[in-house]
């Protein structure tokens, strides 16, 4: 039995380690969200490690924010330099913004850069399609 625990904690370990050398591999490509998806991946099969039980929910609590902060990192990290001012807005903020927040700013910049580049063609908002198709169905009923 002491064996098969052994080799048990190695080959999680080991799992571990593979998952580590992973996350930091991944680098941004030509697509945020991609990259934000690729890593959270591999967070998401790092934390199926995670069994510690803690002795109080403030303690877990302090745990997960402190993970969360070091992955914001991570991610903030592994941006192209054209990203770089969205990234220093966002470390010089008093409170680092939430995980999710910092991936949708920084997608937003990608996007807004796109535009401006012209790579991206921006079709109008499904809202304004919609107020269209009213105003016409109700001006061929009322002809």
């Amino acid at each position: 039995c002491h064996v098969i625990e052994m080799y048990s904690d190695l080959g999680n370990k080991s799992q571990i380690y593979e998952l580590t050398l992973q996350a930091r591999e991944i680098r941004r490509g030509n697509n945020v969200t991609r990259y934000f998806h690729s890593l959270k991946r591999v967070w998401q099969d790092l934390d199926l490690f995670n069994n510690y039980n803690w002795m109080s929910a403030e303690d877990a609590k302090h745990y997960q924010q402190t993970v969360e902060e070091g992955r914001a990192f991570q991610f903030l990290a592994g941006l192209n330099e054209e990203l770089d001012e969205v990234r220093g807005r966002i470390i010089g903020m008093a409170t680092l913004p939430s995980l999710g927040e910092i991936f949708a700013e920084v997608r937003r910049e990608e996007t807004r850069r796109s535009v401006m580049m012209g790579k991206m063609k921006v079709d109008p908002p499904l809202e304004t399609n919609a107020l269209a198709v009213e105003a016409t169905a109700c001006k061929s009923s009322t002809d």
